[in-house]
């Protein structure tokens, strides 16, 4: 049997890469803005999460997050 030490040696990994866990992280959503880009969403429903961000007065990474995790994501065109 093999050390870890020696396996991350001869591999080239150090060992902390071994041991490493992701945490799962929650995603909130401002359910305010949300709100308020589903209603720019149903005035506007060809627009993007760009577009939406400049009507909104918004950045658009936020805006952006929304849709994608609400699927609200616009279709494109054939």
């Amino acid at each position: 049997m093999v050390s870890l030490v020696k396996l991350c040696q001869w591999l080239g990994l150090p060992r902390r890469t071994l041991y490493y866990r992701l945490k799962p992280r929650r995603r909130v959503i401002n359910t305010d803005l949300a709100a308020r880009v589903k209603l720019a969403l149903e005035r506007f429903p060809t627009y993007g999460y760009r577009r939406l961000a400049c009507v909104l007065g918004e950045n658009r990474k936020p805006i952006q997050r929304i849709l994608q995790l609400k699927n609200w994501q616009v279709r494109k065109r054939p």
